[in-house]
């Protein structure tokens, strides 16, 4: 599935191009009401929102907010507007998993990852995670996540008629089967940063299983303490693909062993949204 690329011509005063999404806002209440954040970092802010949730999140925190800090690899000027009446809100124009975007957070309490986990490719979703970890305490985490096949895959692998059937769950002006077909066809190509076409970060690149997402961050001390799930957010033609509302902390004791906090996350999990559910399988 492929985003509307931001403009950096918008005019400024406009409105941003999508409203934020209520379930988003709550996610991010209940994540100050656990977590007491004072410091984040909101990575991608930008796109249709222009930092929406950023702002909404330092709201929150009011004169107890230390430093709020977006990163995007295009700071949209609605965004730039609305950070001028925030003084503790820091901008950042890089590529989500640069060692640039790294160092410009340094240590914050609380990492948003909006809708960006199953673009990420090199470094892929998983290693850009393992990056990020050291800086924060929290994850305040909203991905769409993919049930339909036993592990999570790499979209692109399967070509372009199965990436339509199974990913492409709209379509309009931008989105098209002649767009995802011509952005197949050059997948070898390098656009002007060096980059594969392939691993272009507008399309969806991955479809992530939630507990290998939930355990990997078990493995490396951060553990599940809020879960929410969206189900049928694409229609009932796409049930295998859901958006789930995920909160992590770092683990008060990480000398718990690994496979009892798998173990704990698995339950959560199957409490939560009810994993015994079948879903067709390609």
């Amino acid at each position: 599935m492929s985003a509307h690329p931001g403009s950096e011509d918008s005019p400024v005063g406009a409105q941003s191009e999508i409203q934020p999404k209520p379930e988003k806002l709550e996610l991010i209440d209940i994540a100050y009401e656990l977590t007491d954040f004072r410091s984040f970092a909101d990575l991608g802010a930008c796109w249709g929102v222009d930092g929406a949730y950023t702002f909404h999140a330092a709201e929150l925190c009011g004169n107890e907010l230390d430093r709020a800090v977006i990163v995007d690899g295009n700071l949209t000027p609605l965004t730039r507007e609305r950070a001028g009446a925030h003084p503790r809100v820091e901008l950042v124009q890089a590529l989500l998993g640069s060692r640039e975007a790294l160092d410009a957070v340094r240590k914050v309490d609380a990492l948003i990852m909006y809708d960006i986990l199953l673009h990420q490719v090199k470094p892929d979703w998983d290693r850009f995670l393992l990056d990020w970890l050291p800086h924060t305490n929290s994850l305040i985490v909203f991905n769409q996540n993919w049930l339909k096949t036993p592990r999570t895959i790499r979209f692109v692998d399967r070509g372009v008629d199965w990436y339509y059937r199974n990913v492409y769950v709209w379509e309009d002006d931008w989105n098209t089967r002649e767009r995802l077909e011509s952005w197949f066809e050059r997948h070898d190509e390098r656009d002007e940063d060096g980059r594969l076409e392939r691993d272009n970060h507008w399309y969806w690149q991955w479809g992530i299983r939630p507990l290998e997402l939930i355990g990997l961050l078990a493995k490396n001390g951060f553990e599940l303490i809020y879960m929410k799930r969206h189900r049928h957010a694409f229609g009932r033609h796409r049930p295998w693909i859901v958006n789930d509302g995920l909160i992590f902390q770092r683990a008060a004791y990480p000398e718990r062993g690994v496979g009892g906090r798998l173990r704990a996350a698995a339950r959560s999990v199957a409490e939560r949204t009810g994993v015994l559910e079948r879903i067709r399988r390609s």
